[in-house]
């Protein structure tokens, strides 16, 4: 099983043919990675083509018209497959897969004067909800809603758990940890802007990463330096491609 295979695998799968995994969940329908084909092979054109038809009839009925494709990990995209794909609309990411050894990471904690950090429970639910439904507003209320009524059900019981920042009673960061057995993953990052370049973010990592042998996270072109700084190595790479009329949202 590859870096990519393992990060989705526990994932349910709505449709597996030779070449891809459909991943699809209608109650999170605007949610574009909960809602995307995952290639096992690259595509031909023609493959892509039969593949976007029939991710266009199962998502007939969402209200946003998108679509998401998941490339083969450690597979660049051909020059032929990059321009077909910008013609049609779609703009296309690489994202790159780090991990390391916990105990290698160079995290040092700083004193964050008056903010504290705690895990998320049912006293602060509500006010995480809160917080990220403001947030998802920023992308249609549809998702928004869907996003607040999804995390109000699962938030608490699924494979996760979320850390948070606090002043006072305001959340101001937060950081989701996905386990894997000795394996955490590293996800949906946010510090407010005004906060960051504090330690903030370093002492969210370091609360998810506690009792944990390895860390696992995927990231963009952007965030490269600060986690090779950080002790993490490059394993692996893969291509997204996304078409929407929407704003784009980066939430895993």
């Amino acid at each position: 099983m590859n870096y990519k295979e393992w990060l989705e695998s526990k994932k349910p799968i709505y449709h597996e043919s030779e070449r891809f995994k459909h991943f699809k969940n209608p109650a999170t329908s605007e949610r574009y990675f909960a809602n995307y084909i995952s290639y096992k092979r690259m595509p031909s054109l023609s493959d892509l083509e039969a593949d976007l038809a029939y991710l266009a009839q199962e998502q007939a009925r969402y209200i946003s018209d998108y679509a998401f494709l998941f490339f083969v990990e450690n597979e660049e995209l051909s020059v032929e497959m990059a321009d077909y794909l910008k013609k049609l609309g779609f703009d296309c990411c690489k994202h790159l897969i780090f991990t390391s050894p916990v105990e290698d990471l160079q995290l040092t904690l700083r004193d964050l004067g008056g903010i504290r950090i705690v895990e998320l429970d049912e006293e602060y639910l509500e006010a995480y909800l809160e917080a990220s439904y403001q947030h998802h507003l920023q992308y249609g209320s549809a998702y928004a809603d869907q996003m607040l009524a999804d995390n109000r059900t699962h938030l608490l019981t699924n494979d996760s758990k979320v850390y948070l920042a606090l002043e006072g009673s305001r959340i101001v960061g937060s950081v989701t940890a996905w386990f894997f057995g000795d394996y955490v993953e590293i996800d949906d990052y946010q510090v407010d802007e005004a906060y960051r370049g504090r330690g903030i973010g370093t002492a969210l990592q370091i609360a998810a990463l506690k009792n944990r042998k390895q860390a696992i996270l995927v990231a963009e072109e952007v965030n490269r330096a600060m986690y090779h700084h950080q002790g993490y190595e490059e394993v692996a790479f893969y291509w997204t491609s996304l078409r929407s009329n929407s704003r784009h949202r980066t939430d895993h």
